[in-house]
């Protein structure tokens, strides 16, 4: 039987946190700065702790108006990224973590091969020393391997993709998937493939969506476990 995990991201005060961590095997904790705050982080990671569900730091820029999707301006960069590494060595001192998830448009950019996001990354990873959950067949792959780190491969339930394999933009139609059938769908479709699957905490019927999964998941012979 293959085990496959059910990740979600969460404390970003979008509401659905609760009914998602009792469906979820991981959570991708934001560290207060794309959203959220740092008082909702520590709640968060205490309620993570109370379901039993495993904790992963999910850092994002400092973008709130966008919700850390925005790449930084040339001018924004060294900024950002001091924030990012503020954001993550706040967390390691609480001892938690299980992996490092990068958020929104540092994930996107680390992953399409940006040298500078692709840094960012790395010496997060340095500060946790975790392993990085991140898209298969990009360069989340030589991330991790140079931080001496696995890489645990994730697949989104309600993304849309490119045919090169990459996340479709938010900016374009029909990039996230709110249909629950198409999101449950693509998920036993990318389930054989990747370690962990991720359904986004912020989008409206995340918590049906979630449910749907997981059920659909143990229906075709998957253990849903982190």
């Amino acid at each position: 039987m293959k085990t496959i995990d059910l990740n979600v991201d969460i404390g970003e005060g979008a509401g659905f946190d609760e009914a998602l961590l009792g469906v979820a095997t991981s959570a991708n904790v934001c560290l207060g700065s794309h959203a959220g705050s740092w008082e909702i982080t520590l709640a968060t990671i205490r309620r993570c702790e109370e379901a039993g569900v495993r904790i992963g730091a999910h850092p994002g820029f400092p973008d709130r108006k966008g919700l850390g999707r925005r790449p930084p301006l040339k001018n924004e960069r060294d900024a950002w990224a001091a924030d990012v590494h503020e954001q993550v060595r706040h967390f390691r001192r609480l001892g938690v973590g299980a992996y490092l998830k990068p958020h929104g448009a540092l994930y996107n950019l680390s992953a399409d091969g940006d040298p500078w996001a692709g840094d960012v990354v790395a010496r997060a990873l340095e500060v946790l020393d975790v392993p990085l959950l991140g898209l298969p067949g990009t360069a989340h792959l030589g991330i991790a391997a140079e931080a001496g780190q696995l890489l645990i491969r994730e697949g989104f339930a309600d993304r849309r993709y490119t045919p090169s394999g990459f996340l479709v933009p938010r900016s374009e139609a029909g990039a996230v998937l709110t249909e629950s059938d198409e999101v449950v769908a693509q998920a036993l479709a990318l389930a054989p493939t990747v370690d962990s699957l991720c359904l986004h905490g912020d989008t409206s019927g995340c918590v049906e969506f979630a449910r749907r999964l997981r059920t659909a998941l143990e229906e075709a012979g998957f253990e849903v476990s982190a």
